[in-house]
């Protein structure tokens, strides 16, 4: 029987002296240094997409998608869908009467007619305040007006009058708001029909067509571009009492006083001296549309102005103008006005009972002042902030 042999040690299958003499045997060797050192990267492919990178496609798809649904979800984002509506309903309705020339430009001149005033009259709403005056007003300053032109003035010598009348009856309410501290509403309602009675005792039964032809000439025929000149004085109104509240300090005063006027008091700003301003200014806008009123229609009568308020604070609250103040802006009373101006243009041209006009602007007025309670977050501008 063979008697077992030992293994040889980790497997060198040499003999054990000659392990002891030479020492067990040995793989490749190694440097540990070398061994530490991690393989060099492959440099990538320029052609393929960084999986890191975003997809800027995909963010600018995404962010036109955010301003469209805020535009939309605004309240002016509201109107121009509602004013499109508007629109394309009335041009069916005429069956086309509506983009004829002749009725183009009327709608334009009207349209400045009510937005000159509507800017004095957000002005006043922001800051809490209201005038529902301002329909006899501007028949008191036709008739005045309309008188002086009567007995020979030219259009240059009276047209700084109307300015003037306009301001001095805003400032009338104004003294009778601040100075009697009287809610405004109850004070204009007082002044309305002591405006309109100041009509009748000018004018008696008469009524006065003397009106000068160079009146329509210089701001209802006459173009500026390609827009009437009433049309252009409106924009430009427009587009600088716009700025006005969003730039400047006092246009931001104007909203806090609407916010909170003890609080705007007690931080240094002029209360009352900026509603006074307010009041004043809405009439002499009023005093403008008046002029620009006997250029369109070369007429004075005892009821010149009558509902022209409705029209001018249905065209600011449908802006999205708060009448508890402090909410509102220019570009909202804009679209505001050429969205009434559309509705009692297609009554007319749809042969529909004129006191439907009236019907739908007080229909206008509640919805309006349902909606800006309702979604607060959704009207035009917000508390304190400049337009």
């Amino acid at each position: 029987m063979t008697a077992p042999t030992d293994t040889p040690p980790h497997g060198s299958g040499r003999d054990p002296e000659h392990d002891a003499a030479h020492g067990p045997a040995q793989g490749p060797t190694r440097n540990p240094a070398r061994d530490a050192i991690p393989p060099a990267p492959t440099p990538p492919d320029p052609a393929a997409p960084d999986p890191a990178a975003p997809d800027t496609k995909a963010l600018a798809a995404g962010a036109r998608g955010n301003r469209l649904a805020a535009f939309a979800g605004a309240r002016e984002g509201v109107l121009a869908i509602t004013l499109v509506v508007v629109l394309v309903g009335i041009t069916l309705g005429s069956h086309g009467d509506f983009w004829s020339h002749v009725n183009i430009n009327n709608l334009l001149v009207r349209i400045a007619i009510t937005a000159i005033p509507a800017i004095g009259m957000t002005l006043v709403i922001l800051t809490g305040g209201i005038d529902v005056s301002i329909g006899s007003m501007l028949g008191l300053v036709a008739a005045v007006g309309g008188l002086l032109f009567q007995a020979g003035w030219s259009v240059w010598a009276v047209a700084p009058v109307f300015v003037l009348l306009g301001a001095g009856f805003g400032l009338v309410n104004a003294a009778i708001i601040l100075g009697g501290r009287v809610p405004p509403v109850v004070a204009t309602l007082g002044t309305l029909s002591i405006f309109r009675m100041a009509v009748f005792l000018v004018l008696g039964s008469n009524w006065i067509t003397m009106i000068p032809p160079e009146l329509t000439t210089l701001f209802i025929t006459s173009r500026l571009w390609v827009l009437p000149v009433a049309t252009v004085v409106a924009l430009v109104l427009m587009i600088l009492f716009a700025l006005f509240l969003r730039g400047f300090r006092t246009g931001r005063h104007i909203y806090a006083i609407g916010n909170n006027a003890e609080a705007a008091r007690l931080a240094g700003i002029k209360v009352r001296r900026l509603e006074l301003y307010t009041y004043v200014l809405l009439g002499a806008f009023t005093g403008i549309a008046a002029l620009l009123t006997l250029g369109q229609s070369p007429l004075v009568q005892n009821s010149t102005g009558t509902g022209f308020e409705l029209g001018v604070i249905a065209a600011v609250v449908l802006g999205g103008t708060e009448l508890s103040g402090g909410k509102g802006t220019i570009l909202g009373t804009a679209l505001g006005t050429i969205i009434v101006e559309l509705i009692k243009d297609g009554v007319v041209l749809m042969h529909i009972q004129p006191f439907w006009g009236g019907v739908l602007l007080g229909g206008i007025i509640l919805v309006s002042i349902g909606a800006n309670r309702r979604f607060p977050g959704k009207a035009a501008g917000t508390k304190g902030a400049g337009g």
